[in-house]
């Protein structure tokens, strides 16, 4: 497999421009600005790589698409009295005072094709919130696309929420796997997902007198990006770690045993209070507000703001839910869950040791003999290999193994192969149809 660098990535992102309909600067003063990047990246300040967040915003109109009104979070840009050469040397300053995950820099280029830094966005926090699925809002940020260093060598490209490419070391990736709605990872948290599903239908089915109608796949959606935000939050730790979701209590050797319940109970209660508000809030409208009454029954409009503010209480006890279970992984061995993700106990080391005969990297959420690679076992690290042992013996457990760089992989058995799947998706990015349809607005 040829090797990709950044000039590669430069033609995607020129290529991605060009396709929606906005202008590019080109393939070579893409080039520049992505090399430039890069090099910093690798750079370490205290032993850690510098992460930076960089947006091509032209000053001239660096908000061509401002809403009447905005909210108070919205992000806007402060102006640099002076622009600073955009170069690695002033990048590497720069990115201590610029966190990604708090603020960016403005970059645009002169006549002469020379690029600079011309400011720093604010509000960062609320995009990238919402794109580890710990909030549902946030404006897209600002510019034509933004580039970020996610670590040595390692960047990614957006434009606005949307994904567009990934270069990691020299592997070019142009789309993620999302292998939570297609593929053998759906069926394996199908299980665990319809538990919660029912635990909802029974407290709620007096409202819903036939089925559930179209609840299922927006509850199936908070049950998946939580599993999801379980994965960031460990990631983000930068160690390395292992979430293991099986129904066999064999070939594991359980450190710290514990029973810990209370994520599964706090999504069954969000469930529950977000379709009580729903019929609630559409009874006031259509039952009074449209036919213009006078007046609200009180009880309605108790339901309505009590299970409003549940719903916070909820989101919060899930957010808080999410941090504790990921934090079990900073103690050596593996975080091992039930299927419905009540959490079994930590610190979990596979006793399986016969690896798998044939062992395929997957580049779909399906399986097709055509977008398999075969790997090789041995090339892994022992938390992945050891993982890849227990998933191969064990058909229908599921493996998360997240790696000290920050990769994401997943496998399972499917059939007589072992299947491994790399590049996930688990950060909330949208297609653009899509943010239309549940975008911040205005």
């Amino acid at each position: 497999m040829r090797r990709q660098s950044i000039p590669d990535l430069a033609e995607v992102v020129d290529t991605h421009l060009k396709k929606v309909g906005t202008s590019s600067p080109g393939v070579r003063a893409l080039t520049e600005l992505l090399e430039v990047v890069h090099f910093t990246s690798l750079k370490n300040e205290e032993a850690r790589p510098l992460q930076l967040r960089v947006a091509l915003v032209n000053p001239d109109d660096p908000d061509p698409e401002r809403p009447p009104a905005p909210r108070p979070y919205r992000w806007e840009i402060i102006r640099l009295k002076r622009p600073v050469p955009f170069d690695v040397a002033s990048l590497a300053k720069l990115a201590k005072a610029a966190d990604p995950w708090s603020s960016s820099l403005a970059v645009y280029y002169n006549q002469s094709g020379q690029f600079f830094v011309w400011g720093l966005v604010d509000q960062t926090v609320h995009f990238n919130t919402r794109l580890v699925q710990e909030s549902e809002s946030g404006y897209p940020p600002p510019g034509l696309f933004q580039v970020v260093a996610n670590g040595t060598a390692d960047l990614t490209v957006y434009r606005e929420h949307s994904f567009v490419a990934r270069l990691a070391q020299d592997t070019l990736l142009k789309r993620q796997n999302d292998l939570f709605w297609l593929g053998p990872v759906t069926e394996r948290i199908d299980a665990g997902m319809q538990v919660y599903l029912d635990a909802v239908w029974r407290r709620v089915r007096h409202l819903l007198p036939r089925n559930m109608g179209t609840w299922p796949p927006f509850l199936a959606d908070v049950w998946i990006s939580t599993l999801c935000r379980i994965l960031i939050s460990i990631q983000r730790y930068r160690h390395g770690g292992a979430l293991l979701i099986a129904t066999s209590k064999g070939d594991v050797d359980v450190k710290y045993r514990l029973d810990y319940r209370r994520l599964p109970k706090a999504l069954t209660n969000l469930g529950e209070q977000t379709i009580r508000n729903s019929f609630a809030r559409e009874e006031i409208i259509s039952d009074h507000l449209v036919q213009k009454k006078s007046s609200v029954p009180a009880k309605l409009y108790l339901e309505e703001s009590v299970s409003e503010n549940d719903i916070e209480n909820y989101r919060n006890e899930i957010t808080g839910c999410v941090r504790f279970i990921s934090s079990l992984s900073c103690v050596d061995g593996l975080i091992l869950a039930a299927p419905d993700l009540s959490i079994r106990g930590f610190g979990v080391e596979i006793r399986t040791k016969q690896d798998p005969k044939r062992a395929f990297l997957s580049l779909r959420p399906t399986v097709n003999s055509r977008t398999l690679i075969r790997v090789d076992p041995s090339s892994y690290g022992t938390r992945h290999r050891s993982m890849m042992r227990y998933c191969f013996a064990h058909p229908g457990s599921l493996g998360f193994v997240i790696s000290q760089d920050g990769e994401i992989r997943a496998m399972t058995r499917v059939g007589a192969q072992l299947i491994i799947w790399e590049n996930i998706e688990v950060l909330s990015v949208m297609e653009p149809t899509i943010r239309k349809r549940r975008g911040a607005g205005s």
